[in-house]
């Protein structure tokens, strides 16, 4: 099933810009999902908060049962369900942008494959096994693509302006927020499970040190994980931007202009 747009945005674009027009809004929609449940996750936090401190009895009602399970559920669960929410919430943002970045470096690979290096080796197996120059290509590129992905977010972007001679504007609070949050993550998700290294003494027997306070983890406020993810999204855009502008020529086109102003959903994708 070969992902088109709706015929009247679809006219006037090739497969290829089609393609990243698909995958970019892709990325943008998912995004959109992120602000959506945070926004929902904030006014159900405020709500449970709200509730608990208003001193309302629990009086006869239809609506008695659904009261009397949120007058159940302790304060400490409520700092709890903020802290996973806020961290699933940045995980799920790196993923995403992460996911977008190596599929835009393949793309991109694919699209003008001189761009892998004039010395990028080939698999000889590779080179045997395909029966087509493009699919030996598109091997070399997936090969490339993951050994570029092992570089931070910000060496991923730096690769992309050197290899492909973009310029690609994305403001300085995003840039810092880049290069931050990848950190951040790593070290949040870790709290708990990765607190106690583990090494051996000087019997050689196996002993572990405690890292951080198992009842104090590093915090994850509301802002930063929104800051985290505006970064994400306002980087990505900026690359959208320097891609359909300056390597596919069609910055003006309807389609991304929708995409571009955020009207991911004015796209009309399907399937045919």
């Amino acid at each position: 099933m070969k992902a088109l747009l709706h015929e009247t945005i679809w006219e006037g674009l090739d497969s290829g810009v089609g393609t990243y027009l698909n995958l970019a809004s892709s990325f943008f929609g998912a995004v959109d999902q992120i602000w959506e449940a945070e926004a929902a996750s904030a006014k159900l936090l405020r709500a449970l908060t709200e509730f608990r401190t208003s001193g309302l009895r629990l009086e006869n009602g239809s609506a008695v049962g659904v009261l009397h399970h949120l007058a159940r559920i302790p304060s400490g669960s409520l700092e709890s369900l903020e802290y996973v929410t806020n961290i699933s919430h940045l995980l799920y943002a790196a993923t995403l942008f992460d996911t977008f970045l190596s599929n835009t470096t393949d793309f991109l690979f694919l699209l003008i494959p001189r761009a892998m290096g004039e010395h990028q080796q080939v698999p000889l197996r590779g080179l045997i096994d395909a029966p087509h120059r493009n699919e030996a290509i598109t091997r070399a590129a997936g090969e490339r693509t993951r050994e570029i992905g092992n570089l931070p977010f910000a060496g991923q972007i730096e690769f992309l302006r050197e290899a492909f001679e973009m310029e690609i504007a994305i403001p300085a609070t995003a840039w810092e927020g880049v290069n931050h949050f990848p950190k951040v993550s790593g070290s949040t998700t870790h709290d708990h499970q990765g607190r106690f290294p583990l090494q051996l003494d000087g019997r050689g027997e196996i002993v572990m040190r405690e890292q951080t306070c198992p009842c104090h983890p590093a915090r994850m406020s509301r802002d930063d994980m929104r800051w985290a993810i505006d970064s994400y999204e306002q980087s990505a855009r900026a690359l959208t931007v320097a891609v359909f502008s300056q390597i596919l020529k069609q910055g003006d086109h309807p389609a991304v202009q929708l995409l571009l102003k955020g009207s991911t959903a004015n796209l009309e994708i399907r399937s045919s």
